[in-house]
């Protein structure tokens, strides 16, 4: 677990944040977590299990979106005091399942797959990407997702960024893909944590429509930033992103 710690003397808090499919921990230090360090948040990001190292690994194919809950739930038992949870895409499902369960100081979901499922998005993928069924057939996610990396970002993000994150990514699970499919979140926020539902516009992967149903979902509002990719937290700007998800903390939480 990568820690980044408040750079303040007043404590507001921790953070875990929960990475998406292929990505790692790594994701949030390209200057996201320090953010929140310099608001005054004590930071971690987790690797998932099998998540801890780049390239191919066919042993992720064992775990299940069961399995990283309980990895979040591990973490969070970890970390001193109540956690706030930031989930990103795979990871805002994640956190979802985590609340069916658990509950949380506070929860912000990063473009995040839909409390219905990925399935309607895998299915708009292959559609832009028909080759990617071969992948699905040989249980390689990570293959299509470096090869077309580059719909993860807005096109103001820098191409030679853009090239050493594809070097950090890593397997992902089918088993999980297969749970976000066809397992969906049944029951909507049971202990009533604050949650905050954002996407971005020019995302190629989950829509702002699907934002926004997982927003009334949750009876709360969606906020759509506008200008960027699925990558929030990486993506040009991203200060944005981190500066709104601060603001909303401190109106929430004081």
């Amino acid at each position: 677990m990568i820690s980044v710690a408040r750079i303040t003397e007043l404590s507001k808090g921790s953070i875990l944040f929960v990475h998406g499919m292929c990505h790692g921990a790594w994701c949030w230090n390209q200057g996201f977590m320090q953010a929140f360090s310099r608001a005054g948040y004590d930071c971690y990001a987790l690797d998932l299990p099998f998540h801890d190292r780049p390239g191919k690994n066919k042993k992720v194919n064992q775990a299940s979106i069961a399995d990283y809950v309980q990895a979040v739930q591990q973490a969070v038992n970890s970390i001193e005091g109540d956690v706030i949870i930031v989930g990103h895409s795979m990871g805002g499902f994640i956190t979802q399942k985590y609340l069916e369960q658990y509950s949380c100081r506070a929860a912000v979901l990063l473009a995040s797959v839909p409390y219905s499922g990925i399935l309607a998005g895998a299915l708009r993928y292959l559609g832009n990407h028909p080759s990617a069924f071969f992948n699905l057939v040989a249980q390689d996610i990570y293959g299509p997702f470096v090869k077309y990396a580059n719909e993860l970002y807005s096109t103001a993000t820098d191409q030679t960024h853009i090239e050493r994150w594809k070097k950090l990514m890593r397997s992902e699970s089918f088993k999980a893909l297969l749970n976000m499919m066809f397992k969906p979140v049944k029951t909507a926020n049971p202990s009533k944590t604050p949650i905050y539902v954002t996407g971005a516009d020019h995302d190629q992967v989950i829509t702002p429509e699907e934002i926004h149903m997982t927003a009334t979902f949750h009876q709360t509002e969606s906020v759509i930033f506008t200008g960027f990719g699925h990558n929030l937290m990486l993506d040009k700007d991203n200060e944005v992103v981190s500066g709104r998800v601060i603001e909303w903390l401190n109106q929430e939480l004081s």
